[in-house]
């Protein structure tokens, strides 16, 4: 009898030190390769009843397919079946240790959770037993990188307007007034007359290279595919001296002058051609008087700035000092106010398709929880070259889990300037080698 009680107990002992342990796995590790999930399943199991006694069936599923902890029990051994209904394909059953088994889980059948599902079956004295433990598995949650829309990058009239102050952008274009029109502070782009002249001759003063550079950066903004020339605007001026008043309209005549050499060198259409006349040159003679060593200059500068009308203007400029800062102006450096200026070169970008392109595929990375990775990377193809597009491929890639793909795009857009493409190899922790 005592004999009968010791079997009993220690039968009963193992039900409890199995139901005990649960069957359950003590933890589980994570990794990723080849657009697969691998998870393993570790479980410690302090004491095994006979051979074949224990049943243990592991498996993964997604938490809409096994909601209920009723509906798991009764799958029971049935579960791998469901599975393969449900999923179409069955992952693998892989030993990976004494107590460890690895489930292979393709990637595009899971989002950021799973559920492990172990159902044992094992024989007692007292009959068959079952339980059912689930363990709910988190994976890694990919990186927030950056992905925002992309920008307009600069076209080449961009660039060169940064270094050529009379070069604007359309946006800031402004009415031609020849007597209000505020000129570059680099003079490179005036040409001069001589005395009463309308004509323009390359010899005369720094005229040459002046036109020279004219046509050159025109040239360069009606060669960018990118941009447009809107307008060429040019204003003539005459010298403060009497000789020039002997022509009428001296300033627009010289005005058309330049416009005219502009518009045969690079074959400019009428339209984008404005002309004015600016009258007498004063901004220029300003500029003389401040820069003047005469003590009167700043007093005589303030009366002629002061002065709206532009005969009494004259007047008192010819008379200041009993024409002492005339004849100053007149007879040092005459030939300054005697030119043509090109004041403004507006041009205009055009629609630029690659970025709306590209904006596109942001808004369907953005908004779609399930978009179709291959099929956006396929039309990014296009735009390879494109740093922008390069960090989106990079994202994708990641996204993908191809690591290695991700972090070539990465450091390639990164090396072309791209900001985001640097930052998203900080978040990643990666280096540009």
């Amino acid at each position: 009898m005592k004999q009968k009680l010791f079997f009993l107990l220690l039968a009963t002992m193992l039900t409890i030190t199995i139901k005990a342990q649960g069957i359950s796995p003590e933890s589980y590790n994570i990794s990723h390769s080849d657009s697969c999930w691998y998870v393993t399943m570790n479980y410690r199991i302090a004491q095994m009843p006979k051979d074949d006694e224990l049943i243990l069936v592991t498996q993964i599923c997604c938490p809409d397919t096994c909601v209920y902890d009723t509906t798991r029990r009764f799958q029971g051994k049935r579960f791998a079946k469901r599975y393969l209904k449900e999923y179409g394909a069955l992952p693998p059953l892989t030993p990976a240790g004494y107590n460890s088994f690895t489930m292979i889980i393709p990637e595009d059948m899971v989002n950021d959770t799973l559920i492990g599902v172990t159902y044992s079956e094992y024989t007692t004295d007292d009959g068959t037993i079952s339980t059912l433990d689930t363990t709910e598995i988190i994976l890694p949650v990919p990186a927030h990188l950056s992905c925002h829309p992309v920008h307009s990058r600069p076209t080449l009239s961009d660039i060169y307007a940064q270094s050529h102050p009379y070069i604007k952008n359309m946006s800031s274009y402004a009415t031609l007034d020849g007597e209000t029109v505020h000129l570059p502070a680099n003079p490179v782009n005036h040409v001069y007359f001589t005395m009463n002249s309308q004509h323009l001759d390359p010899a005369y003063q720094n005229n040459a290279a002046t036109i020279d550079s004219l046509i050159a950066a025109i040239s360069t903004l009606m060669g960018d595919n990118n941009a447009q020339v809107q307008s060429i605007q040019i204003v003539g001026y005459t010298s403060p001296d009497r000789g020039d008043e002997i022509v009428p309209k001296l300033g627009y005549k010289r005005a058309v002058s330049l416009r005219d050499k502009l518009q045969h060198s690079c074959n400019l259409p009428d339209s984008i051609l404005e002309v004015a006349d600016g009258g007498k040159h004063w901004h220029r003679i300003y500029s003389s008087l401040a820069t003047s060593n005469s003590p009167d200059s700043d007093t005589l500068a303030n009366r002629l700035i002061n002065e709206p009308n532009t005969k009494k203007r004259l007047a008192t400029l010819r008379s200041y000092n009993n024409g002492q800062q005339y004849k100053k102006i007149c007879n040092d450096s005459s030939h300054i106010y005697r030119g043509a200026c090109c004041t403004r070169i507006y041009y205009h970008n055009l629609s630029d398709s690659s970025t709306h392109h590209l904006n596109k595929v942001v808004a369907e990375l953005s908004s779609n929880p399930h978009p179709d990775y291959e099929s956006l990377l396929e039309k990014l193809k296009e735009y390879k070259n494109d740093p922008r597009a390069l960090n989106l491929i990079g994202v994708i890639e990641h996204r993908l889990h191809r690591r290695s793909a991700a972090a070539a795009a990465f450091r390639k857009a990164a090396l072309m300037g791209d900001e985001q493409a640097a930052a998203n190899i900080n978040i990643l922790g990666l280096s540009m080698d």
